[in-house]
């Protein structure tokens, strides 16, 4: 019979103590596991890093790729964060939704960049005004 809950150990130096308890008072004063939240942050660990180092695809450099969009939507935030502080830590919406359009972003991507640039601009104490 295979245990279905098998017990797996790791190797701490000692001064990983005092980590370790703090951890444990935090768990409790949470009301998780410690082996809750090392199995979150390995599962974590492991989808950020697996498959490893994987290959682009040569579509990555063409219009429209995901990586072009990114690259496309940093240009336009900095391009928006200018135009606040010109005119006072402000912006409008429909000014994001312009400056999507004059760049070329297709009309069906346009709404969740411009949320996605609106988030980022307040983030960044950038007041956007709906």
């Amino acid at each position: 019979m295979v245990d279905k809950n098998p017990e797996i150990k790791i190797y701490a130096p000692p001064r990983f103590k005092a980590t370790w308890r703090k951890l444990q008072e935090i768990c409790e004063r949470d009301g998780q596991s410690a082996s809750e939240i090392a199995r979150i942050l390995i599962e974590g660990y492991v989808r950020q890093r697996d498959p490893g180092n994987p290959q682009r695809p040569l579509t990555a450099w063409t219009p429209g790729h995901r990586d072009e969009e990114a690259r496309q939507a940093q240009d336009i935030f900095a391009w928006l964060a200018e135009y606040a502080e010109e005119r006072g830590g402000w912006v409008p919406y429909r000014e994001i939704l312009t400056a999507l359009r004059d760049s070329g972003v297709p009309p069906a991507r346009r709404p969740d960049l411009a949320d996605d640039l609106a988030r980022r601009l307040s983030r960044a104490g950038v007041r956007v005004l709906r």
